[in-house]
């Protein structure tokens, strides 16, 4: 209780959020490196990274409480709910005393920037969409009605690209207004950076390492079983790669999911062995893109890097051993692989390594566009910040 209480203490501000035409919610560091630049901007991390408290910030929350909401709980004995509420109505207060007219986040699934911008007319709301969205996102991961958060529901989205769309709609959720702009990071990278990057690698596995024993029961079930899920179709998608390249002798090079992480690097060397190469990870400066760049083909199970390369024209290959639907991408035609098939995997690798790059970028441009909405001249860093400028000036 007195580590509690220590630690509830060390989070709190006794101040406002600066005042700035723009909030972020949550992490900026990408939204302030690609799109705000020289644009000022308050942070707001949300709880457990900080509190802020003043006598303002608490009449404002007090004031957006409603009747029923005291009746409630009073009749209900609901606390819980009322008290989620009342901090997404703290949430609102820091917001106004920011005097923002925009909030942006790059947490697209964030059930509290979902709320905010269906309740708070006085700003615009903006999410980024930051990594592949799945049924588990859509669907598996989402509360139960009467819940709020039982539905996505958000003003502005600005998502990857028609796929997304799609699927968004065939699960009955809620967006004003989509923007299929692409990816920012993947983006902000192939069109800020040449691609000079020398072929040195047969193979990329972009990794997406899990701990299968990471979790206890006292986490939600879902997540238990979403790595779990995880676990078992990466242990088969690695002993296929594993094979593979012992029997044709192609190089391998690993891209840690985390930034030097030494039991992540420990696992690929223990089921890999020493014959792989495994580079340090320096995820903001883009490691991950420039391996894939120094390999002639990019295989993973639905990282969000295989998705940013697709765009580009790259050879890769999303692999569903497990035939997952979690993890199917058919929309990637010949780059998508489903199956617990070793000799049909080794057929399909092989085919795109031979297949001529002009060939392979014909087959597949439309499947990327349509997964990834990615134009080069016009990224969508760029696409983002021109919108929120234009907002700013309303």
């Amino acid at each position: 209780m007195i580590r509690q209480l220590f630690r509830l203490f060390s989070i709190i501000k006794f101040s406002n959020p600066k005042k700035n035409d723009v909030v972020i919610l949550y992490d900026g560091f990408w939204i302030k490196k690609l799109i705000l630049r020289e644009i000022k901007a308050t942070t707001i991390k949300c709880y457990p990274d900080v509190i802020y408290l003043t006598p303002m910030l608490a009449i404002r929350t007090l004031l957006y409480i409603e009747k029923n909401d005291w009746i409630q709980v009073v009749t209900d004995h609901s606390v819980k709910p009322f008290m989620s509420k009342v901090y997404l109505l703290y949430l609102r207060s820091c917001i106004d005393q920011a005097q923002a007219k925009v909030v942006i986040t790059f947490i697209d699934n964030s059930g509290l920037f979902w709320s905010l911008s269906r309740m708070d007319m006085k700003r615009k709301y903006y999410a980024i969409q930051n990594g592949t969205r799945t049924t588990a996102c859509v669907r598996d991961s989402l509360l139960s009605y009467p819940h709020r958060n039982a539905v996505i529901s958000m003003t502005n989205l600005f998502c990857f690209g028609q796929r997304d769309i799609d699927l968004f709609t065939q699960y009955k959720h809620r967006i004003d207004n989509y923007y299929p702009v692409g990816s920012i990071i993947g983006g902000y990278y192939k069109s800020s950076f040449l691609s000079d990057q020398k072929t040195t690698f047969d193979l990329c596995l972009v990794g997406q390492w899990e701990i299968p024993n990471g979790l206890d029961d006292k986490k939600n079930n879902f997540l238990i079983k979403e790595v779990k899920r995880v676990c078992a179709s990466l242990e088969k998608l690695h002993l296929f790669i594993l094979r593979f390249i012992q029997e044709t002798g192609f190089d391998l090079v690993i891209c840690l999911r985390n930034d030097n992480d030494i039991d992540e690097v420990l696992f690929y060397r223990n089921f890999f062995g020493d014959k792989v190469c495994i580079p340090e990870s320096d995820r903001k400066n883009f490691s991950t893109y420039r391996n894939i760049d120094r390999s002639r083909l990019a295989i993973a199970l639905n990282s969000t890097p295989l998705l940013d390369a697709f765009s580009w024209g790259k050879k890769v290959l999303w692999c569903n051993i497990t035939d997952d639907e979690h993890y199917a991408m058919p929309a990637a035609g010949i780059s998508y692989f489903s199956g617990n098939n070793y000799t049909a995997f080794k057929e399909r690798i092989l085919m795109l390594l031979n297949m001529p790059q002009k060939e392979y970028e014909l087959c597949t441009r439309q499947n990327a566009l349509y997964i990834n909405n990615f134009n080069p001249d016009n990224p969508p860093h760029e696409i983002i910040r021109k919108t929120i400028m234009k907002a700013l000036s309303e």
